[in-house]
């Protein structure tokens, strides 16, 4: 395989949508608006047989592709499937070299589908022409501003630094809409892969190697026909960038919906789940996890070790967190109390300072805000400590104080040499704001502990890993 066949999928020069129509609410007219939307800078073209020779959102719409007559990276085709076939076809004709299937209705409805779908890619082989689904939204590449997908979106998206290769179009639809509005880290490029008759993860995987808008991949997979060649490419990739893998199709009924959902058959997770973690696959349990591992992946450095310094504004928050860190394979640093004096000395008579770092009593002599940056100073400033979670209570002062937390921690945030991770508890507004300011200076922020730690888990299995395969 070519990476130049892949590339064109992310990156196409000209691209025909074929089934825009006058509706604005159809599947190929919401393409070609999102399109220009996004500001896409290619050649693009509308065709549908049915529409003659008109404009269609200000673009010439031409009955064939054929009748163009000059070759296409990408066609785009979102018209029903039993027409699937003749456009291929005229894709062929037409010397297209990609083509992304919006349409459904083929494996994953049975043998009549699977007919349709087996001519259509019969006539794609003969062409050479490389396919994406069917059963899919497609692709985003923000960083061409090209997209396939029919879910509206705005044309003011940023760019970030995390990939999502799906076998449901919903990375590339809803779910990336939810991404780009409820959190902040972005996304690079989105590859909905839908029923997988042609390109598969491996094939994405490859194109984003060294691909050098993407730092992390997350995978969404119900199942692959070719696992040797995942596994293999997995551990390849791994040895460079991370991938974080949801499996669908876990349980006996998950992996019958998969197959109404793609038609793939999953082999069982608990047969696989080994293979991938051999291999340095980070697994997630579920789609909030997976989002947690991306935006840790997305704003942080990997770990020397897994020994974590835990900063708390609750003893009971602490003692959760410590559960946690043994529970999931880390390590609590070892902290001295030559390495607490200084906030021993700062701390009321009554205190013992130790590790975890319980800042309440500290909070007494020195402020709220104060007495968070001291503890993060201090625990990171330890040899011992290869990363550091700290544990920030809102509402508990006045709101002046809350808004100005950021701004106080702000100097040690900025300076750290050491991956980090807050978990905030309080009043949802007071969180949200405090959110908003710390991941503007990339600090991975979650509303749980748990979560914070087990992305912090993530971060250091990874590392590890990556340690592992190259030595």
């Amino acid at each position: 395989m070519s990476l130049n066949e892949i590339k064109r999928f992310f990156e196409p020069s000209s691209v025909a949508v074929v089934g825009a129509s006058r509706n604005p609410f159809k599947f190929g007219s919401i393409i070609v608006h999102n399109l220009k939307s996004l500001g896409y800078s290619g050649s693009l073209y509308i065709i549908n047989p049915h529409a003659g020779d008109c404009e269609i959102q200000g673009i010439r719409c031409y009955r064939s592709i054929k009748s163009l007559n000059r070759p296409l990276d990408l066609a785009v085709i979102a018209v029903p499937s039993d027409a699937v076939p003749m456009i291929m076809q005229d894709c062929a004709d037409g010397g297209v070299k990609n083509a992304v299937i919006i349409s459904s209705g083929f494996s994953e409805v049975g043998e009549l589908g699977k007919k349709k779908l087996d001519e259509t890619l019969a006539i794609a082989r003969r062409a050479g022409i490389r396919i994406v689904g069917p059963n899919t939204t497609g692709i985003l590449s923000l960083g061409s501003r090209f997209t396939t997908t029919f879910v509206p979106l705005s044309g003011n998206l940023q760019n970030g630094s995390v990939a999502f290769i799906s076998q449901t179009g919903m990375f590339a639809g809803v779910m990336l809409t939810y991404i780009l509005t409820a959190e902040r880290f972005g996304v690079s490029r989105v590859a909905g892969l839908g029923n997988k008759c042609d390109v598969d993860d491996s094939d994405i995987l490859e194109y984003l190697y060294d691909d050098p808008d993407t730092r992390a991949v997350m995978i969404y997979m119900e199942g692959t026909t070719n696992g040797r060649r995942f596994l293999e490419t997995a551990r390849w990739f791994s040895n460079k960038k991370p991938i974080v893998l949801l499996k669908g199709g876990r349980t006996i009924i998950g992996a019958k919906a998969a197959f109404s959902h793609t038609g793939s058959l999953g082999s069982r997770y608990e047969l696989v789940e080994d293979l991938f973690q051999r291999e340095g696959i980070i697994l997630a349990s579920d789609m909030d996890e997976m989002i947690d591992y991306a935006k840790i992946f997305a704003y942080q450095e990997l770990p020397a070790g897994a020994r974590l310094g835990v900063v708390s504004v609750s003893g009971g928050a602490a003692v959760m967190a410590s559960d946690i860190i043994s529970e999931l394979g880390l390590k609590l640093a070892t902290v001295t109390q030559e390495e607490l004096s200084g906030i021993q000395k700062l701390s009321p008579e009554w205190a013992t300072v130790g590790h975890p770092l319980d800042i309440e009593p500290l909070m007494e002599k020195v402020g709220g805000n104060e007495a968070y940056m001291i503890g993060l100073e201090t625990i990171l400033r330890c040899p011992n400590v290869d990363m550091a979670l700290l544990i920030v209570g809102l509402g508990i002062f006045n709101e002046e104080m809350d808004a100005k937390m950021v701004d106080v921690l702000a100097p040690v945030l900025k300076n750290a040499t050491k991956p980090l991770a807050v978990s905030l508890i309080g009043p949802r507004s007071h969180c949200d704001r405090a959110i908003a300011l710390l991941e503007e200076m990339k600090v991975p922020t979650y509303i749980s502990v748990t979560r914070a730690v087990k992305s912090l888990a993530a971060l250091a299995k990874y590392a590890h890993t990556r340690k592992s395969s190259l030595t």
